[in-house]
């Protein structure tokens, strides 16, 4: 099997999450599909760790990899309620938003 090749540099902001990659290709997807960046600050989708063919936010526990974005894989319901949770508390987002995520779900 094929490693994925490694991310040369990360673009992330408000409309968009991209990997630029080792073989030359640019690869990118909304950031709406990652709730957890969408979220974020701009300071805190600044902060992130490349690690080979995956990138690492610490501050909000977020692992995203070359092979998700290619395939288009959205955030996880369960973390993406997380996400949605931490922006209540922090006052970025109404406690109706919590209305849209229902809390049953467990992690896969």
């Amino acid at each position: 099997m094929q490693m994925p090749p490694a991310i040369t540099n990360v673009v992330v902001n408000d409309e968009l999450l991209g990997f630029h990659l080792e073989d030359g290709r640019f690869i990118s997807v909304p950031v709406a599909f990652y709730p957890t960046l969408a979220l974020a600050t701009p300071e805190e989708r600044g902060r992130f760790e490349i690690n080979g063919s995956s990138v690492y936010w610490p501050e909000l526990d977020a692992d995203i990899g070359v092979e998700g974005l290619l395939a288009g894989v959205r955030e996880h319901h369960y973390y993406a309620r997380k996400a949605v949770e931490r922006a209540v508390r922090m006052g970025r987002l109404p406690k109706t938003a919590l209305e849209k995520f229902p809390s049953k779900l467990e992690p896969a």
